[in-house]
């Protein structure tokens, strides 16, 4: 019944469940009375048999069964190493205690600067309010750390799954993160999980790079958009969640507040408590310091040596330890290094920062300092390399004494060493000697053994390799870095994984100046090399604004050099974004000159590219017949040069202009030639591309249902595979036209809605018209005139771009007849 129920709730997918489905009841199902009206007959004719199926799922479904709390297994995958002497925090331990049982907030927010505790207090509360308690009915507790080196939302996703589900996830049928985002989903729907999302910071724009370990807080408000995730999927299951579609509940503590978790207003969701960790109360400070040593002076005395230091948890730590060791008067509030209560509380951490840094013994503190290299927990044989103390028990004690003074945390279970963000900044920046530092951690990375890159199967397996890259970039040794990533790195993170992200945070390492300036590379056209590296990612990951500003640079210096041939390539490449950004009248003038600059180094492969190009360009304007022109003149060229790939992307430009002509017909012959090559060369990008368009065009022929779901669903799998976002909206389009061909309407709108948060957040202009236009038939179809005005109005807009004859003019002609039928004025 469990494997039974878990095809029938798969109604993303009606066709290819309900083939699968079919079988499985004949075989195994022995529940004709509690499945009533559904005959084998109801399943294959039902118009909205997904719908109806749900509603049976539900009424046969059996009530859920109360948690056994003996038999809850928590998976607290990494362990939080706690320090001793944790205190108080009772109010705020209610709150969350009192948030787990409100039904009304699935998702907590626990915000705060770093140093006040946020980790320390999810920690504690897990083990000593929630998993003792019978009070909770919790299905489950899983505690993950964004901290531990190079984990990823998609790893918590697939991890997350196997924990909700008891089993090893089904790769064949959820191959993509996307699905285990889903179907985790689906599954809380019914389970009552306590996830506890440490460090969230690390997946927003602002702290998602390969550096956050070295960044501090000493900045500005950020703008929402650097709060925002650097992952859709993570977005999308999170407001899934807060939504109120499940029983579980999610703790997230990070320095920032996730802007994807807000509305347009900058308030949290309706589905999300927002709280802010404050400073610990007087009382608590008070019975911490006299935990931590402070054993002589009066609480008055006491409370106001901590209100100078704003009660801060992680300062207090720090200056409990320098009393606790005062050589005149240890353990003696009087002991108390003074400051100014007038300054802001981050001077005030520095202050004590600084005053727990100069106590510490001069071999320790550069000890320190250079443990603070490391960007994430160490193993103790790892720290080994900087034992500069003699002999073994000299260096253990070393590290004790740092892990006293609070400045160095010990996870003993693991034997692993870490520091608090705050302090590996602090220690970090008075590293003297950076350069040496690094080359050393570079020779210590460059002895670990790494798989063959044919046999790289996630970006764990390179973790080796990222990590001698990145000290070589800090040492200062660029030009060895980037032979390190082309030669060991881009290949498999840019095509074999699809890990445009982890590629972009590895790329702007070689900028130590910042992405605005030149890499800092000897050669110019290293420089170029790079910049281009950088553009490609950036347009594959949907921010063609950022792409392009990176392609101008990069022909600047290929202009410079008069590297005609190059230039042209870079025109071509900036002209793609362009166009997706809706500049079409400065897309076709780079490809004129990108086609002349061809026509005068005499290279016709690189022409035909240009011409393709231009041919996709004539067909967004309309002008069909000097579309076909370029395209027939590109495959001739390219049939000439036996370019087997470059075929590929001509005919599937055919393709989409017979789509824009309403020819279905021509259209699937053309996307058939596509989908052989692609298939052949194993060229995943036209691959989707093809499976796209064979979807699309039996959608329109309306003839078979069937084959157009096989081919959108293969299509979106293997884009969301490897997070080839410029696909992804006119999948989900093509899909939401399938449901309404279909009769469902709201599935119809689901998707456009969903295609329309992609095309937005990449400013994908044409495609936001054609989705506008869309959801415009579709709520005029629902009677709601005023909504498809509001919808044809944008999809004029976004159709205008530079003005005819640089529109989008099959988009632009929909959207002014749609405005015309619903009366608007012109």
């Amino acid at each position: 019944w469990t494997s039974f129920e878990s095809l029938l709730i798969q109604t993303k997918d009606p066709v290819g469940t309900r083939r699968r489905l079919l079988p499985l009841m004949r075989e195994k199902c022995t529940l004709p009375d509690r499945l009533g009206i559904f005959t084998y007959a109801d399943f294959t004719d039902s118009a909205n048999w997904d719908s109806e199926l749900a509603r049976i799922i539900n009424s046969i479904r059996p009530a859920a069964k109360p948690p056994d709390d003996a038999t809850i297994q928590p998976n607290l995958v990494h362990p939080y190493p706690l320090q001793a002497n944790f205190t108080g925090r009772v109010d705020e331990r209610k709150e969350l205690t009192a948030w787990l049982a409100d039904d009304g907030h699935p998702i907590c927010m626990l915000v705060a600067m770093g140093g006040m505790g946020k980790s320390a207090l999810a920690w504690y509360w897990v083990k000593n309010d929630v998993l003792p308690s019978s009070d909770a009915k919790l299905d489950g507790v899983m505690w993950w750390s964004f901290y531990e080196g190079e984990v990823s939302f998609a790893k918590f996703v697939d991890e997350a799954l196997k924990y909700v589900s008891g089993q090893e996830i089904d790769v064949e049928r959820l191959p993509t993160t996307y699905d285990r985002a889903q179907e985790l989903r689906k599954r809380l729907q019914n389970k009552r999980v306590l996830f506890v999302l440490d460090g969230f910071e690390r997946q927003l724009r602002d702290y998602a790079s390969l550096d956050a370990v070295y960044k501090s807080d000493e900045r500005a408000e950020l703008p929402r958009e650097a709060r925002s995730c650097v992952d859709p999927i993570t977005s999308r299951l999170l407001r899934d969640i807060a939504s109120v579609t499940t029983r579980s509940k999610v703790l997230l503590t990070s320095r920032l507040p996730v802007s994807d978790l807000e509305d347009r207003a900058g308030d949290a969701l309706a589905g999300v408590l927002e709280r802010e960790l404050k400073e610990l109360s007087r009382e608590d400070a008070i019975t911490f310091m006299r935990a931590q040593g402070v054993t002589k002076g009066t609480s008055s005395e006491i409370a106001n040596v901590c209100d100078a230091y704003g009660n801060h948890p992680l300062s207090l730590r720090l200056l409990s330890a320098l009393i606790a060791r005062d050589t005149r008067s240890p353990g003696d509030i009087a002991a108390a290094p003074r400051h100014d209560v007038h300054a802001d509380l981050v001077q005030r951490q520095h202050h004590i920062l600084e005053l727990s840094y100069n106590a510490v013994p001069k071999r320790e503190r550069a000890l320190l300092s250079r443990i603070a290299a490391f960007r994430g927990p160490i193993a103790y044989d790892a720290l080994t390399i900087f034992n500069t103390l003699g002999n073994e028990a000299g260096f253990e004690a070393a590290l004790d004494d740092l892990r006293v003074r609070g400045l160095l945390q010990r996870d003993t279970a693991h034997n692993r060493y870490d520091l608090h963000p705050i302090v590996r900044h602090y220690a970090y920046h008075r590293l003297t000697d950076k350069t040496g530092v690094h080359t050393r951690l570079r020779d210590y990375f460059a002895t670990i053994p790494v798989p063959d890159q044919n046999k790289v199967q996630s970006i764990e397996d390179l973790a080796p390799v990222i990590e001698l890259y990145l000290h070589t970039t800090r040492a200062g040794r660029y030009d060895e870095a980037r032979q390190l990533l082309r030669d060991r790195l881009a290949s498999a993170l840019h095509y074999r994984l699809g890990a445009y992200q982890t590629l972009i945070e590895l790329l702007r390492a070689l900028f130590p100046d910042g992405e605005d300036c030149a890499p800092r590379l000897k050669e110019e056209s290293n420089q170029a090399w790079t910049l281009a590296l950088l553009a490609n990612s950036y347009s594959f990951l949907g921010q063609s604004r950022r792409a392009v500003s990176l392609f101008e640079r990069q022909n600047a210096l290929q202009e410079k050099a008069d590297s005609k041939q190059n230039l042209a390539t870079g025109l071509g490449n900036i002209a793609d974004d362009e166009i997706k950004l809706g500049k079409l009248a400065t897309a076709e003038r780079n490809l004129q000159w990108d086609i002349d600059l061809c026509r005068e180094v005499k290279n016709e492969f690189y022409e035909a590219m240009g011409r393709t190009e231009l041919g996709q360009l004539m067909i967004f304007r309309g002008a069909f017949e000097e579309a076909s022109q370029e395209l027939d003149t590109a495959l001739g060229l390219f049939q000439k040069h036996d370019a087997t790939q470059a075929i590929c992307v001509v005919w599937s430009y055919y393709a989409l202009r017979s789509l824009l002509m309403s020819d279905p017909v021509t259209a699937r012959q053309a996307a058939l030639q596509a989908h052989s090559i692609a298939t052949s060369r194993q060229n995943e990008h036209d691959l989707v591309r093809a499976e796209w368009l064979l979807g699309a065009t039996r959608v329109m022929e309306g003839k078979d249902p069937n084959a157009a779901a096989t081919h959108l669903t293969d299509a979106l799998t293997r884009c969301r595979r490897i997070n080839l976002v410029e696909f992804e909206p006119d999948i989900l389009l093509a899909w939401a036209r399938w449901h309404r061909a279909r009769g469902n309407a709201r599935e119809a709108q689901a998707h456009a809605e969903e295609a329309l948060v992609i095309a937005d957040r990449c400013e994908y202009r044409l495609k936001q018209a054609e989705i506008h236009n869309f959801l415009a038939r579709v709520v005029l179809d629902a009677g709601d005139r005023a909504t498809a005005r509001e919808h044809a109005e944008i999809a004029k807009e976004r159709a205008w771009c530079d003005g005819p004859p640089h529109c989008y003019k099959p988009a632009l002609d929909e959207a002014e007849a749609m405005l015309k039928e619903l009366g608007a004025k012109e």
